[in-house]
Formats: structure tokens, sequence, C-alpha cells
């Protein structure tokens, strides 16, 4: 046979292979009302092909192999449904599905705790989402103040603690991972998390996976991981638009009315979707501007969002994404005195900090078969945050370059693979610390491994590198393992045991700052934090109406990195004894009156310690809880959050001020006008007075009218 007959055969049987190929379509929508349900996952079982639907609920699953499928449907709040399908040759199929809502959990699919699909119900770990309509119904105006309603997860200042993993330091690296679609966020110098990013208008939803996560995502992992998913591209011609108009009350405490102004802000979000042939693009732009509730509190913040997404040949697909964010605002960094808690002390006054922040990406997706699929992403970011104490030094951006090569391999309907490897980079630049620039690479390996239809297998294995260059090698074998079993209907026992770390960033290894009176001194001999995690827990479905969910975790911390303060005015990030962290993790949903009544209820008790002196852990509550009940009647919807943070038993700075609990009550009340939403929220509404960080009040009650349209 010569090379052109072979060639000829070849490409014969490629052809025809791809003539049998179908496609299946559809829509996805609510069963009560018929309205679209955007973002919801459908996909085909055992396999690796699926699509997430669109704005208008539309979802497109290609390269179907032909035979006989099972096409699952599922959306977190709704009960999933599944399809069974005989597809023979090139044939497009149409399937429809509507999804009934339902309080259990379990039926939304997520990627955080193994990064690769599967049930929220199987997995071995603790998983919370925060799906879009979770963020729409608050109108929240950043991602940060969404994730203070997840069962363990407060925040002090602008840090995120997952079950009391952070504390809080205004120089210290973040201990929770954040990433925007796979793209770790943290900053190259501080380790910070700059939550402008991305408006949350753009957000699809949130998963946030508790415990040490390091065999999972690396360094930054200790105590969890955010992650944030954006939207997709819609397959028609899309408008949406969100205004938020609201304005402060006065202070509870006649002495602290510095001022007669009306403090007023306003929020503007818009955005545009559409597809073009195989072309889908979206594009998005916020501008929020605040007067604040005090003295330096005012901001203006502008976002610019824009994501496409390709069908290439060859079963493949190509998304580009870029956000840019800004912001300029007063420097609020404690009160003048406790009389005056909305002033700021007169060297503050009139000072402003601003951030910048630049993230872009490209992944390509290839399908090789129904089994086999490879993930490749490049990514850029670069976010200029700076020190807030002392804005007299010079900053250059930080930047990091990132990359990531994954495979994703079921060799069997039982086991299911992911294996990749990480790339980054980083280049920072300061008068306080010089120029620093690190790089890392890291393999990693997880599988699924269902032994059976109710008991399955988590496992994961993560090398990491990381090389500060002129400066230090570290390396870390992360390894993580859980299970999930379901010993009879609707409940589900899960368990996780894990290791993780963080490397000291480039601020707490080098920072070099102060006068005659007082000077920062740098650590270069800081050794990485490690953390051991066991988790177990329960999920419980009782009937159609009720879930319930516990877990028991113990946290062991190894070489916390710390600011001290000394004898001689000098202060030093430095290795701190070991400490633990145990605690006890519940959350409960039901609904009642077809569906009109429903309630929404976590509580949270922890005791972080340090294990030689036993005493409590800096910034750490020791208990926390929250209560949303809400009542649906036709187009209106009546909803109240309350929430509860217990008084920290212990503070770095200044130990001696009064401390109280955080008892926040926020009330909202929406009405739905065909394809116009009107909400009236109130704020703390009974205006109680509480510190968010030591010296800094909480934001005062305040009214918005937000008013929403989709077109």
């Amino acid at each position: 046979m010569n090379k052109l007959s072979a060639g000829a055969i070849v490409m014969g049987f490629i052809l025809r292979v791809a003539a049998q190929e179908a496609t299946i379509v559809g829509r996805v929508v609510e069963a009560e009302s018929g309205r679209p349900l955007p973002g919801a996952n459908v996909f085909i079982i055992d396999t690796f092909l699926g699509s997430s639907t669109t704005a208008d609920g539309r979802f497109t699953i290609r390269h179907v192999p032909a035979g006989e499928h099972r096409v699952k449907a599922a959306y977190i709040g709704y009960r999933s449904e599944t399809a069974t399908v005989r597809l023979s040759g090139s044939q497009t199929v149409v399937i429809d599905f509507s999804l009934k809502s339902t309080p259990l959990v379990g039926e939304q699919v997520v990627v955080t705790g193994s990064r690769q699909p599967e049930n929220l119900a199987s997995a071995a770990g603790s998983i919370h989402v925060l799906s879009k309509e979770d963020l729409q119904r608050r109108a929240s105006f950043r991602i940060d103040e969404a994730l203070t309603h997840v069962a363990g997860v407060t925040l002090i200042g602008e840090q995120i603690n997952i079950r009391g993993g952070s504390g809080y330091n205004r120089l210290g690296g973040s201990r929770a991972l954040v990433l925007l679609d796979d793209v770790p966020m943290l900053t190259g110098d501080l380790g910070e998390t700059n939550w402008n990013l991305v408006p949350i208008t753009e957000v699809e939803l949130i998963e946030v996976s508790k415990g040490a996560s390091s065999a999972l995502y690396g360094s930054g992992a200790l105590s969890g991981v955010i992650a944030v998913r954006t939207k997709q591209p819609s397959l028609g011609n899309t408008i949406s638009f969100r205004q938020t108009v609201g304005v402060y009350d006065r202070p509870s405490v006649p002495q602290w009315r510095w001022t007669d102004e009306l403090r007023h802000y306003e929020k503007t979000d818009f955005s545009w979707s559409n597809t073009y042939g195989r072309v889908g693009v979206r594009l998005a732009a916020t501008r929020h501007v605040s007067t604040g509730d005090r003295e330096n509190g005012q901001f203006t913040r502008w976002y610019l969002t824009g994501k496409a997404h390709a069908q290439l040949p060859g079963n493949s697909t190509l998304t580009l994404f870029s956000t840019y964010s800004e912001e300029d605002r007063g420097l609020f960094l404690q009160w003048l005195e406790q009389d005056h808690a909305l002033q700021v002390p007169a060297y503050d006054r009139g000072k402003t900090v601003g951030l910048k922040g630049y993230v872009g990406y490209a992944v390509w997706n290839k399908l090789f078969s129904p089994t086999l699929a490879l993930k490749v992403r490049l990514s850029f970011n670069q976010q200029l945050v700076g020190i807030p104490f002392d804005l007299s030094g010079t900053f250059a951006p930080a930047a990091g370059l990132g990359g990531e090569l994954q495979w994703q391999w079921k060799p069997h309907p039982n086991h299911s693979l992911a294996i990749g490897l990480d790339y980054k980079y980083d280049a920072v630049e300061s008068s306080y610390y010089g120029r620093r620039t690190a790089d890392g690479l890291s393999p990693y390996i997880q599988e699924i491994w269902k032994l059976s239809e109710l008991l399955q297998i988590n496992a994961g294995l993560r090398w990491d590198n990381y090389v500060l260059v002129g400066d230090s090698i570290e390396t870390q074998i992360s390894p993580k393992i859980g299970f999930s079993w379901q010993p009879i209907s609707g409940t589900v026992l899960h368990g996780s045991l894990g290791r993780a770390f963080r490397a000291a960033t480039v601020v707490e290894r080098f920072l070099e700052a102060g006068s005659s009176d007082f000077r920062w001194r740098a650590n270069p001999a800081l050794e990485p934090e490690r953390s051991t995690l066991l988790d177990i827990g329960l999920r419980q479905n009782v009937g159609e109406r009720f879930s319930f969910e516990a877990a028991c975790f113990f946290n062991r911390f190894d070489h916390l990195i710390e600011p001290t303060l000394f004898n001689d005015l000098t202060a030093q990030f430095i290795n701190t004894p070991a400490a633990r962290i145990d605690g006890l993790e519940t959350e409960m949903r039901f609904r009642l009156w077809k569906e009109r009544l429903e309630l929404h209820a976590n509580a949270v008790w922890m005791n972080p310690r340090e294990i030689e002196s036993g005493e409590p852990l800096v910034y750490r509550p020791r208990f926390t809880a929250a209560v949303t009940p809400a009542l649906h009647w036709r187009r209106l919807s009546l909803e109240a959050d309350y929430r509860y943070v217990a008084r920290l038993p212990r503070v770095a700075v200044y130990p001696l001020d009064e401390r109280v609990a955080m008892k926040l009550v926020d009330i909202r009340a929406t009405f739905r006008l065909q394809r116009l939403l009107f909400r009236f929220l109130v704020r703390n509404a009974l205006n109680y007075n509480y510190t968010v960080s030591e010296r800094v009040l909480g934001e005062i009650r305040n009214y918005a009218l937000v008013v929403e349209g989709h077109f």
C-alpha cells in the first residue's frame, strides 16, 4: 500500500468518525416560573462532555459520539434532572429541562474541591457555593462583602478569614487563596487580594473550599480557597443594567456627627453580550462613587471587563478574558478618638490612596475524546496596592505571570484523573524592599475513585518549588485524601485530611522602613507557614424541604508568621509557636408553605489558641452565627439577614480598648415587574455600633434603592 492510499484511508476514517458525532442543544428553565436559569451545568454522565447555560438558559454540547447517553442538568438551589437520549449519525437533538427549586444541598457541580467536576454532595471536603441569585438578592458591592454570608467566613478589615485561619494583619499575606477563573489573585508583594478586580455583577458563582488546599493549589491555600467564576457570553443579544443609589443615616451617637452634609453613594453596572457565529462576546463597565459615612471615607471606583469565547475546529475552544479596575479613596486607618469615631487624626486628614489592577488570561480547551481533555492556561496580572502606613515610598506595580497545563482523563467510568503542571513568576519593586523576582514550577495529580454508587475516595499530591532569585529555594510536598459515603438515601458522610503551606511574602521577609523613633526590620530567615487539617462532616436531606450540614474541623498551624513589637521600638515578622483551631460548623435550610417561607441559618463554634501558652489567637472570634428568613408572595419578596460575631477575646495593638460583639441586621424588599426588578435595602437597620478592625467603626445605617433590568 502506498503512502497516498494509507493517508486516504486514515483521512476517510477520521471524516467518518466526525460525521457520526451529534449535537445536543436545549434550554434549562425554572419549573415554577419558566424563567431561564443561566449558569446551570448540563453534562453527559461519565464523560467530560458538557456545557453551562447562557443568560437565556440555552446550552449546546457538541461532538457527542453515537450511542445511548445520560444527560444531566444541575443548578444550585434546584433538584437536578437526568434525561436519556440515543444518538445516531450527525443529528442534532433538543433536550429541555425544567428544574424545581429545593433547599436540598448537593445538586450543584463544583470543581474547587478536586480541580475537576464533581457533585457537591460527593465532595470530600466542606464546600459552600454562592450562586448568582445569592449575590443578586443582597446587592452586595464587592466580593468580600458577599463572602461574609458564608458559614465560617468572617471579614476583619479587608482580610478574609475561613474558619479563623487568617486573623488580621495589615502587612501580612492572606492565608486564603483567591482564584478568578482559576487564576491566582494574591499580589506578589503583600500576598493580599485586591477585591476591586472584577465587578460583582459579572460573577456567576463563588465556591468556598474550607481547609488545607495546597495539594490542589499550592502556596497560599493554608486555610482554604475562594474560587470566583465569571459569567459566560450569551447566545443572543443581551443587555443588563443595575443602578444603585443610597444615603447614609446620621450616627446614633450625637458627638460622632462631624458634618451636616448628606452622605450618599451611587453605583452603575452595565453589561452587553452577544454571539456571532462561533464567537461569543461579553463586555461590562461599572462606576461606583461614594462620599463615605466618615471623614476620608470617599472613593471612586471604575471597572472594565471583557470576555470572548470561541468554538474552534478540532473539538477545541478558546476563552479570552480581561479586566481592569481603578480606585481612588481616602485613607482611614483609625479614628481620631472614641468620642470622634468618624474622624481621622489631623496628620491623616486629606490623605488618599490609589489602587489599580489588571488581569488577563487565555484558556485553550481541547477535547480529544469524551474521556480525555486538555486545558492550557496563560495569565498575567499586575496590581498596585502599596503599604498604607507610609505613602511617601515608591512602588512599582506587582506583576505576575502564570501558566497551567492540565490533562483530565477518565480511564474508567469509576476513575477520574487530573494531572497538571502550574507555573508562576512574580516581579515586585519598592524602595522598602528593593527589586525581587521569584518563580515556581509545581506538578500535581488528583484522582476521584468511585468504589461504588455510594462510596467515593478523593486523593491528591502536589510538589511545590518556589525560587526567590538570589535568596532561597522552598519546596513543599502537600498530600490530601478524603472520602464521601452515602450509607442511606439523603445522608452523606464525608471527611478529608490534608497538609498545606504558605511561603513568606516579599514584604514579610524584606520590609525595611521607619525613622529614628521606630523601625521595621527585615527577616529573610522566615520559614513557610504550615498547616494540617482534619475535616469530618455530615450532609443530611430530610424530605424535599429540609437540609442540614455539620462539620467538625481540627487545624494545627506551625510557624505562623506574625508581626511582633520589641522593647527597643523595632518590629519584625517572626515565626510564632504552634497553634490550633478546632471547631464545629453547622448549617440548615428549609422551605414551607408552598415554597413561600424560607429559612437559612448557620452557626460556628471555634477554639483558636496557641498550643504552648493556651492563649487565644488574636483576631479570632469564638462564635459566629447568621439567620436569614424570607417570605415570597407572587412578585414580592421580603428578606432579612441577622449576623452575629462574638467579641474578639484578644487583639494585638489596643488590648485595653472596649470591644463588643457584632450584631448586624439588614432588611430588604424585592418586587419583580416583567424584565425589571426593584429592590429596597436597609443595611445595619438597627444602627448598631461596632468595629470592623481596631479603632475603625463599622458602616452606619444606610438606605439603598436598586433597579435592575435584563433585556
